[in-house]
């Protein structure tokens, strides 16, 4: 009879634990004790900090098409600052400039000025006042842009670019392309924005769980997956997804998108909660995955357009939207650019930063247009 009683105290005991740890998982998500540490990304604005804004002010169209933005002084002084620094780069820009795509060239230059200035304003600054003051230099050919781009190599300039890790990420992105060109048509989400994204979260799990990297993802050349507390590629919360269907179905919700999206996460079953854990972490399919990253950022979108600001343009806002969450999105015209903090070899990057260097960089530009 003690026997019995031992073993039917110790399943007690044992359910008692398990009951324990449960809980304490869930108060840890509920009370945001799993998060990480969040930054402010202080090197969107140094550029702007360092002095340069009259500069960035007369090289900056307002959209695009509006005139000839690198056939002049300031564009060429602009280019022979990051000519040396980020070579590679640099002749991705004048090839570019030269097709025609000067808008595009612009957005790219502006943020290697940007970093640039934030590693070392004195570069900087000796190569534009060397240019600035040379007053007999009205106008720059093409022919002087081209000299520029002698002895060019095509390191990239950015840290992630030239890891292992980038290598893996674009293997398997790429395998999904199909899937993020039919999101993007049922969504009118950029794909690339969703790209953005998801590099910003691979990225900060490919060297926040190493063995994890080196076991299951560098073999098989795959996006990591993720299944404790955040689901699937893109590391989506349960609570952000269920989140993500309301704000489908209810008209009075500021992140309401419209009718047309309404039956887009739509379940076939009854068993709900598994349907949606199925789906989101599906190994093989990737759809819905990208399918609720792209209604995050619809919702996101339409909250902020209510409000009468834009922001479907701006990758490295909706990015660090996307990393800390709904009820952190509060429309301002100073949104500020950061997130969960990340180390890539020597380089450190907020979430939102690391997003809009991917975005602006030439990096799968031709699979995942701007």
């Amino acid at each position: 009879m003690n026997f019995f009683a031992f073993i039917l105290k110790s399943i007690v005991v044992v359910f008692a634990i398990v009951g324990l740890a449960l809980s304490g998982a869930y108060a840890a998500v509920k009370f945001h004790w799993t998060d990480a540490k969040g930054i402010v990304d202080e090197q969107s604005d140094s550029f702007w900090k360092g002095g340069q804004a009259s500069l960035a002010a007369a090289a900056v169209p307002d959209k695009a098409g509006s005139g000839d933005i690198f056939f002049n002084k300031s564009d060429y002084c602009l280019m022979k600052a990051v000519k040396n620094e980020y070579r590679g780069e640099f002749m991705r820009i004048l090839d570019l400039a030269m097709a025609g795509e000067k808008y595009l060239a612009h957005k790219n230059l502006y943020v290697l000025a940007t970093a640039l200035a934030a590693a070392d304003n004195n570069i900087f600054n000796d190569v534009y006042r060397a240019c600035g003051n040379d007053r007999a230099v009205n106008d720059v050919s093409e022919l002087d842009f081209k000299i520029l781009a002698d002895m060019i190599d095509f390191k990239s300039p950015f840290a992630w670019a030239n890891s292992n890790e980038w290598v893996f990420f674009k293997a398997g992105v790429l395998k999904d392309a199909a899937i993020l060109d039919r999101v993007e048509k049922e969504t009118g989400v950029n794909k690339r924005i969703l790209v953005s994204e998801l590099m910003a979260e691979q990225m900060r799990l490919y060297y926040s769980e190493r063995q994890e990297f080196e076991k299951a993802i560098e073999p098989l050349k795959v996006l990591g997956s993720m299944t404790q507390f955040s689901w699937g590629i893109f590391g989506i919360k349960p609570e952000t997804a269920m989140k993500i269907e309301n704000n489908l179905k209810d008209p009075a919700s500021p992140f309401y998108p419209g009718a047309d999206y309404a039956k887009l996460l739509d379940f076939k079953t009854n068993n709900i909660r598994q349907e949606r854990f199925n789906r989101i972490t599906d190994f093989d399919d990737h759809y819905y995955s990208y399918l609720y990253a792209a209604l995050y950022n619809k919702e996101i979108i339409s909250q902020w357009e209510r409000a009468g600001i834009p922001i479907s343009g701006r990758p490295e806002i909706l990015a660090t939207l996307y990393n800390i969450g709904f009820t952190h999105s509060n429309p301002n015209s100073n949104a500020e650019v950061g997130g969960s903090q990340m180390a890539i070899g020597d380089a450190v990057y907020s979430f939102g930063g690391l997003a809009k260097e991917f975005y602006y960089s030439r990096e799968l530009l031709e699979q995942f247009p701007q």
